[in-house]
């Protein structure tokens, strides 16, 4: 999720920013199907609600394997 709210699956631009158009693309992107993890690696500046739309969709599509990426603070503060 970017800082201003766009979404990308698998390192590729969803062309939208609703919910139907993001569950499709996780949906194409789940080669485990619903056994798929969806790992959500937001900016620090995207907005609660642009995660929130992530946990949605992938929801929608009886994905419930869901984690977060994090960052160590040390390589934060480097860049």
């Amino acid at each position: 999720v970017s800082s201003d709210g766009r979404y990308m699956v698998n390192k590729t631009l969803v062309n939208g920013r609703g919910i139907d158009v993001l569950s499709t693309a996780l949906t194409l992107a789940a080669k485990a199907g619903k056994d798929s993890v969806v790992i959500i690696s937001a900016d620090a500046s995207a907005t609660h609600q642009a995660v929130i739309t992530v946990m949605e969709a992938a929801r929608r599509q009886g994905l419930t394997q869901i984690t977060f990426a994090t960052q160590n603070v040390a390589q934060t503060n480097a860049k």
